[in-house]
């Protein structure tokens, strides 16, 4: 999806902070997903590790996946795979139950109702709202979603704009609203993080 000029014009007329931001960094990007099985489990790995490690057990992950997917049974990761690879006991119990639930997953590809969506993903063991508004933004490109569970994001925020509570956060936050997800995009891109695209 292209960002289009008037999302930005419009973040910079209503934040001077966020317009130097977005003038500063080079436009991230963001497409629409047609793999919300892999999608989750990538932002479950992700959960509360570093870009680099996450990236790395990811692809991992991957080779695992595909070799196993070919396998007509039901997806399972050995102790073996989960050593190699670099999981987590729990991870690896979430990641077998995104495929559990893997028809209610794909279901969502007709749904569009953020509610609805997240009345669904929150049911899943392993799925959470962190989680959750990884997969508005990078899997459904929802344009108005500020993940407030993301250390960095809150961390980039305290520093480029001098403030300490989750309140003043918020009320920054909501001054980009319709595009808080462009917003977003903006500051990840300004820590130079990879993550998740």
């Amino acid at each position: 999806m292209k960002i289009e000029q008037k999302f930005l014009k419009y973040l910079s007329s209503k934040d001077t902070v966020l317009a130097g931001i977005i003038e500063k960094f080079d436009e991230p990007s963001i497409s629409k997903s047609d793999d919300y099985l892999l999608d989750l489990v990538k932002y479950i790995i992700f959960q509360q590790i570093s870009t680099k490690a996450g990236i790395s057990i990811y692809k991992r992950f991957l080779t695992y996946y595909k070799n196993e997917k070919l396998l007509k049974r039901k997806f399972y990761i050995t102790k073996k795979a989960q050593k190699e690879i670099g999981l987590s006991a729990q991870k690896k119990l979430y990641i077998e139950n995104i495929f559990l639930n893997k028809e209610v997953i794909i279901g969502l590809k007709e749904i569009n109702d953020e509610r609805v969506i997240r009345e669904n993903l929150i049911k899943i063991k392993g799925i959470g709202n962190w989680t959750i508004d990884m997969f508005l933004i990078f899997s459904k490109c929802h344009l108005d979603i500020f993940p407030v569970g993301d250390l960095a994001v809150i961390n980039v925020i305290k520093k480029e704009y001098q403030v300490d509570s989750i309140e003043q956060i918020l009320k920054i936050a909501n001054k980009w609203s319709p595009y808080k997800t462009i917003a977003t995009l903006y500051l990840w891109e300004s820590l130079g993080d990879e993550f998740p695209n």
